[in-house]
């Protein structure tokens, strides 16, 4: 199916779940948007790499027939849409990513990472679920998102069992992954990176992206912390509608 207009495919991050988009769904005509259900994927897939949640999530639009669309990924799911890019660079008409890591270009940093994320991530995920949110939305990334986060969006989160949060975080981390700036680079398509004026790692990362990917703009949102979409819909929107219109006319 190629679309009649611009459809933008949303991946969420960790702990994310559809129908979180509903600020870009709404009052506009320039795009549809489809939430891609990955964790579903991750889920059903004993491996569960970065690489294989990407092919598993290829073969799910190549089932539905979706070819010719913008990747937004957010975080964790801006990393999957940079190994969307990576494995399948003609697919996809251009990539934005909100606070998106892109791995770490040296394999001795890459290791001394896993052995960190290891440590710390055991620690937070020693109790249940309500205490593992409430650990991990108590970190500084999401200092403003955490007071704006719907009591739908947190009933959400919660349904999910402690044995998946496990392997999602474990076998998603970003120690695990590639190191993604040369697969920007090869790719000649526009690029969107949004982050929070509050959330300094991603706003300097942004910055490198935006020096070092010459199809690269990097927009950096004030108020805002790594949940950009959640603390500033209204000003995220307005700058990916730009973006669209603009690689679409």
């Amino acid at each position: 199916m190629v679309p009649r207009r611009p459809l933008l495919l949303y991946l969420h991050g960790f702990l994310g779940h559809l129908n979180e988009l509903g600020f870009l769904r709404d009052n506009h005509s320039l795009y549809d948007v489809l939430e891609v259900p990955w964790v579903n994927l991750l889920h059903d897939n004993k491996d569960g790499s970065l690489v294989d949640v990407a092919i598993a999530i290829n073969a799910y639009l190549d089932q539905q027939e979706i070819q010719e669309a913008y990747l937004y990924g957010y975080s964790m799911g801006g990393r999957l849409a940079m190994q969307l890019v990576s494995l399948y660079p003609h697919k996809w008409k251009g990539l934005i990513l909100e606070s998106a890591h892109v791995g770490f270009e040296s394999g001795v940093q890459r290791r001394e990472e896993q052995l960190k994320w290891e440590k710390k991530f055991t620690k937070l995920t020693a109790g249940n679920v309500k205490e593992f949110l409430k650990e991990w939305y108590s970190q500084p990334l999401f200092k403003n998102s955490k007071t704006l986060m719907s009591n739908e969006a947190l009933k959400q989160k919660e349904s999910y069992d402690m044995d998946l949060i496990r392997k999602w975080g474990r076998q998603l981390q970003t120690a695990n992954q590639v190191y993604f700036v040369p697969t920007l680079t090869r790719y000649k398509r526009p690029i969107l990176y949004l982050a929070g004026e509050d959330d300094i790692k991603y706003s300097k990362l942004g910055l490198m992206i935006d020096q070092q990917v010459k199809t690269a703009k990097t927009v950096i949102i004030k108020e805002a912390d790594h949940n950009v979409h959640v603390c500033k819909p209204d000003k995220l929107k307005k700058e990916m509608d730009r973006f669209i219109e603009k690689e679409s006319s």
